[in-house]
């Protein structure tokens, strides 16, 4: 039982069916299955956001400059247009 199954059980449990039904096809999945979906282009928005409230997070708090900041956002939309998602997890351990 890998970690999609048991946390589709957990949400069986709880009533939570739609969650469940995703976590079954995730279970079902390799790596390259998963890169492929993120490759697809189904979850860029998603990711992209993530990025834009961490760099705004960090600009805000001091961390990093908004030059800083438009930098990773250009490097971000770069990487994201140049490489797959199984090029970049073989890249960064």
């Amino acid at each position: 039982m890998n970690g999609f199954e048991i946390l589709a059980d957990a949400y069986r449990k709880s009533g939570n069916e739609k969650n469940a039904k995703v976590l079954d096809f995730l279970a079902n999945c390799d790596e390259e299955d998963i890169c492929n979906m993120f490759d697809s282009t189904a979850f860029n928005e998603i990711a992209k956001a993530y990025m834009r409230q961490t760099v705004k997070e960090l600009i805000g708090e001091g961390t990093i400059t908004e030059d800083q900041g438009q930098e990773i956002r250009n490097r971000f939309s770069l990487l994201f247009n140049e490489k797959r998602a199984g090029e970049i997890l073989k890249t960064v351990p």
